[in-house]
């Protein structure tokens, strides 16, 4: 019977090893955050996430995180900012949406030192309305296809102590007929 029970309990570990090896696997992207996505009916697709003050390490007052990624040809249409928690660092403090790791691309630096409790709409850059940042033969950066999503935060003053806001992208998703999926690592024409 003991002999019975070490070999069960040795089965049931490989398993949990095998089961937590195969989840890191599925790992969207790492650090995990979410692969482009682009389902294939038509809806509006978005990504929504969080930026806190210790989201990344500050490096002369200014750092970016990975958020998400958008998939090649997603046509950006709007933007929204809620602040939960004032940052508070000591003077300003910006968030900016982008697909490099220093742009404002998507979304330019927005205030987040003030208006908790609120959502706003915030504009999208003129210039990358549509598919103008996310495809038109443009090299894909994404780590996983399409292009990364970055939040760039920079403050001035002494390094703040809080601060949270929420973020959602909405985008179309390159699946009208004419325009589908792109290889990773490809270029297309805008579609």
């Amino acid at each position: 019977m003991r002999k019975l029970l070490v070999k069960l309990a040795g089965t049931a570990s490989a398993a949990i090893t095998s089961l937590a090896a195969v989840s890191f696997a599925l790992a969207l992207t790492i650090p995990p955050t979410f692969a482009p996505r682009a389902f294939q009916t038509q809806q509006t697709h978005y990504l929504r996430f969080e930026v806190d003050f210790n989201s990344c390490v500050l490096a002369s007052g200014t750092c970016s995180v990975k958020v998400g990624a958008l998939p090649y040809n997603a046509f950006v249409v709007r933007a929204y900012q809620q602040i939960v928690t004032n940052f508070n660092s000591a003077t300003t403090d910006t968030v900016a949406l982008a697909t490099a790791s220093g742009g404002g691309q998507i979304v330019a630096a927005q205030s987040v030192h003030a208006g908790a409790g609120g959502a706003t709409s915030l504009t999208v850059v003129a210039a990358n309305v549509g598919t103008a940042a996310t495809g038109a033969g443009i090299a894909q950066t994404g780590g996983n296809g399409g292009f990364d999503v970055w939040a760039v935060y920079a403050q001035t003053g002494a390094a703040p102590s809080a601060g949270k806001a929420i973020y959602v992208i909405e985008y179309f998703g390159p699946n009208d007929g004419t325009c589908g999926p792109v290889t990773m690592g490809a270029t297309a024409v805008a579609c």
